[in-house]
């Protein structure tokens, strides 16, 4: 049972993960660590056809899997992550400003419903999840719903809260704070890192997780977007750095491509 349990979850991981490729997604490789995980990351943005130095609106879409190759680890499930460092590429900017904000206290074990009701005017996107939830000698595969909502700045840099939500087989509720960071090194630009909270004292991981983001606002006056890039060199790269809680980490990274529009000759 425990066997075609988690061969379920990975199925579904898989079939995410391939959903997102479909959509011209650049994928990492699969690591493993010497724990047996394995994780890999897919990051897209579309349109993929941006101005050479002019930002433009553009939808982020990020996908992750974690998977095992030990099931004497955790008793069939990954060892779990707690923390998720994400280095976008060079160009892609991230900005908050006169968007509304949540709290994440107002979302803290709420339904989807519920978190919607506190903080509706402050989401930013949304996907859904797995995970592997572990109890006793079983391992119980776990769908999450998952919105995205403007959190309120640390130091005047963006927070991003992802909210997930289950209902089966227990219901269980997860906030996810990630900090928005300029690392801009590397030919990387921003950088997310969200710490993970454990599942049920860690007896259960997060072994999929994709989510988009997307949301155009007016800020004095002018028309903004949550997530914008240009297209400078035709290249994208991203990378995901995933510690896990016995220590051990990867980091998968990857790249893409972008194409340059025709810029209007000035007269």
């Amino acid at each position: 049972m425990r066997k075609r349990l988690t061969f379920a979850v990975a199925m579904s991981v898989a079939v995410a993960v391939a959903a997102v490729a479909v959509a011209g997604a650049a994928q990492s490789p699969v690591l493993t660590a010497p724990d047996g995980n394995t994780q890999s990351i897919a990051v897209n943005l579309t349109p993929q056809k941006l101005s050479k130095k002019t930002a433009e609106p553009v939808t982020l879409d990020v996908t992750t899997a974690t998977t095992t190759t030990n099931p004497a680890a955790n008793k069939g499930a990954p060892i779990p992550a707690v923390e998720a460092i994400v280095d976008f590429s060079k160009g892609t900017k991230i900005f908050s400003k006169g968007y509304p904000t949540c709290d994440a206290g107002l979302i803290q074990n709420t339904s989807t419903e519920a978190a919607l009701q506190a903080c509706k005017k402050a989401k930013i996107g949304g996907g859904e999840g797995t995970a592997d939830l572990v109890v006793g000698e079983r391992i119980f595969p776990v769908t999450t719903t998952i919105t995205a909502f403007n959190g309120k700045p640390v130091g005047g840099k963006p927070v991003i809260l992802l909210h997930t939500y289950s209902q089966s087989p227990i219901q269980t509720t997860l906030v996810l704070v990630g900090a928005v960071s300029n690392f801009n090194k590397e030919g990387y630009g921003p950088r997310l890192d969200v710490s993970i909270p454990l599942i049920a004292g860690g007896q259960g991981a997060i072994t999929g997780f994709h989510v988009k983001i997307f949301k155009k606002f007016r800020y004095k006056g002018k028309l903004r977007s949550y997530v914008s890039a240009t297209c400078a060199t035709t290249k994208l790269k991203a990378r995901g750095k995933f510690v896990f809680k016995d220590g051990e980490s990867l980091t998968p990274a990857l790249t893409g491509k972008c194409s340059q529009k025709r810029e209007a000759k000035k007269k």
